[in-house]
């Protein structure tokens, strides 16, 4: 039984795709946000400790790839812990861009996995 996401879900296959930039987008805004001083690949080498926090999205987004239900549950933790661990609430931009893509990509792709697997569901059904 395959558990990640079935080849015919554009539904799916497109929230990954939005993870997936999402997340990358956000781990290089992470890693040059603060080499802007200096300049170079050595700023960007010394901030890049700044930037691993923001590795955890891009594995995320692997998990998610791999098992649909549990990535996305992660990803939906992961929104909530960002929005205390980085107050986003005291920020609206901040809360759009950092944790509420992390929920609702979250929600959608549970949502989707959980349609998906009851249409398979009705489908066995005999009329």
């Amino acid at each position: 039984m395959h558990k990640g996401i079935s080849k015919d879900s554009f539904v799916g296959v497109g929230a990954i795709i939005l993870l997936a930039l999402w997340s990358v987008s956000l781990f290089l805004l992470a890693l040059l946000s603060g080499a802007e001083a200096a300049g170079g690949v050595t700023s960007v080498a010394a901030n890049s400790s700044n930037a691993l926090p923001w590795l955890v999205p891009i594995v995320l987004t692997y998990v998610t790839w791999k098992r649909q239900i549990l990535g996305g549950s992660l990803l939906i933790l992961f929104g909530i812990a960002s929005i205390f661990i980085f107050n986003t609430y005291l920020s609206a931009v901040a809360l759009i861009i950092i944790s509420a893509p992390s929920i609702l990509l979250g929600a959608l792709l549970m949502t989707q996995n959980i349609w998906d697997k009851s249409i398979q569901l009705t489908d066995e059904q005999p009329l």
